[in-house]
């Protein structure tokens, strides 16, 4: 719990302007390569935050080579997240990887919540304004998530999907 808070503080810290000045935004990478494990010429950039709001002790984050996570997303690592190689995170999107039961007439807070992994498969990219529900368990090679799109369930290899909720418009060949 004291890893998980340390990282939150850190992580409102680098998310500043200045850590993307290029002098410093070296420093981002490698504080962040403390606590995750992060590929070559990967990055997180400005206002992205990586969060694990209920400290799942299980919860694990991993970035490949070559990815990029762009401005302003916020992206829930909780239920474990694995993202492949040349992997293109465009500008605030959302990523949930847990969900509160809404079963009962119990307060929200004494309902239980569950975690759910997510694997996005290498060269993917999910377009800008996009929301990944945690239903979604994998997100294929070579996918393509369109702007804005809303994703409730796994999207296969190579597949273009957009819309709310996303479907699939036709495949990469």
């Amino acid at each position: 719990m004291i890893k998980e808070g340390i990282l939150r503080l850190l992580q409102h810290v680098m998310a500043s302007f200045v850590f993307d000045l290029p002098p410093v935004s070296f420093l981002k990478g490698a504080v962040l390569r403390l606590f995750f494990q992060m590929g070559n010429n990967s990055y997180v950039a400005h206002h992205s935050f990586l969060l694990n709001p209920h400290f799942n002790r299980n919860a694990s984050f991993r970035i490949g080579s070559d990815s990029s996570i762009e401005n302003d997303c916020h992206i829930d690592y909780s239920g474990g997240l694995m993202i492949g190689d040349d992997v293109w995170i465009s500008e605030n999107v959302f990523i949930a990887t847990h969900a509160h039961a809404i079963d009962s007439s119990a307060l929200k807070k004494s309902q239980p919540i569950t975690f759910s992994s997510l694997e996005i498969g290498d060269d993917a990219w999910i377009g800008a304004n996009s929301v990944i529900l945690p239903q979604v368990s994998r997100i294929g090679k070579g996918a393509v998530i369109g702007a804005a799109a809303v994703v409730t369930k796994d999207v296969p290899d190579y597949a273009i999907v957009a819309g709310n909720p996303a479907r699939i418009l036709r495949y990469r060949n």
